[in-house]
C-alpha cells in the first residue's frame, strides 16, 4: 500500500485544479469560436443574398461584423471556403424545413406544392441569383454545388415519389428509376443554362416545367389536390392584395 503525505496530495490536488480549469478555458474557446464562426456565415449569407457575391469583399463583411479580417481569415481561409460554409449551412436549414412539411403535411402532393413555393419566394427575395454568380465566378464551388444536389435532391426525390404512391397520389405504374433520372438531369440542366433566368421568371418556370412534370405524374386523386392547394394560394394572394 504506497501512503501519500499531505503535502504531496495538495500537490496533486493543485495539478487536477489547474488542469480542469485549463480544460473549462478551452471548452469555453471553443464555444467562443464556434459562435464566431457561425456569425461569419449567417452575415455573409445575408449580404451575398442581398447585394451579390462577388461584390462582398472580405473588408465588407468585416465592416459589417465590427471585427477585423483577420478573425475573418482564422476561421475561413478564403472567400470560396466561407461560400461553401454558407451553402452548408443553407443546405442544413433547407433539409430540415423540408422534413418538417413532410411529416406535417396531409400528403406528398400538398408537401411538394409547399415546398416549391416556399422555393420561388427565397429566390423572388434575392436581389441577385446567387446560383448563376457562383457558376460564372465560383466554378470549383458551382461543381460541388451540383454534386451536392445530385446526391440529396434525387434520393430525397426516389423517397418521395415512393410515398406518393403509396399514398395513391402519384401513378402506381410509374418506372421511380426513370422519373428520378429525368427530374435530377433537367434540374442539373436548367441550373448550367447561363441565360434561364434572365429570359423566364420564375412564375413561368415553376407553371410550364414544375407543374407540367407534376400534373404528369399524377392520379386524379393528386390533381384534385394540386387544383385545391392552387385555389387556396390565388385565394390568399388576392386577399393580399385587397
Amino acid at each position: 500500500m504506497i501512503l501519500i503525505g499531505f503535502a504531496e496530495l495538495k500537490k496533486y490536488k493543485n495539478f487536477f485544479c489547474f488542469q480542469s480549469f485549463s480544460y473549462l478555458c478551452h471548452e469555453i474557446f471553443q464555444i467562443d469560436q464556434q459562435v464566431v464562426k457561425q456569425r461569419i456565415i449567417e452575415e455573409a449569407s445575408r449580404l451575398f443574398g442581398r447585394s451579390g457575391v462577388k461584390s462582398i469583399t472580405m473588408d465588407d463583411l468585416a465592416r459589417h461584423l465590427g471585427i477585423s479580417k483577420r478573425t475573418i481569415y482564422e476561421n475561413f481561409r478564403d472567400k470560396e471556403t466561407l461560400l461553401i460554409a454558407c451553402i452548408d449551412t443553407f443546405q442544413v436549414q433547407s433539409r430540415a424545413f423540408s422534413k418538417r412539411v413532410f411529416l406535417e403535411a396531409d400528403n406528398v402532393a400538398e408537401a411538394i406544392l409547399v415546398m416549391l413555393r416556399k422555393d420561388a419566394e427565397h429566390a423572388m427575395q434575392r436581389k441577385f441569383s446567387m446560383i448563376e454568380e457562383i457558376r460564372k465566378y465560383y466554378p470549383h464551388v458551382f461543381k460541388e454545388l451540383l454534386t451536392r444536389f445530385q446526391e440529396d435532391k434525387c434520393s430525397d426525390f426516389e423517397q418521395i415519389l415512393k410515398r406518393g404512391i403509396k399514398e395513391g397520389v402519384f401513378r402506381e405504374n410509374l418506372n421511380s428509376e426513370i422519373i428520378v433520372h429525368f427530374f435530377c438531369m433537367q434540374a442539373d440542366d436548367i441550373a448550367q443554362r447561363n441565360d434561364f433566368f434572365n429570359r423566364f421568371s420564375r412564375t413561368d418556370v415553376f407553371e410550364n416545367l414544375t407543374m407540367t412534370f407534376l400534373r404528369g405524374i399524377c392520379t386524379e386523386k393528386g390533381l384534385e389536390i394540386i387544383g385545391r392547394y392552387k385555389e387556396k394560394v390565388n385565394y390568399q394572394t388576392n386577399e393580399n392584395a385587397i
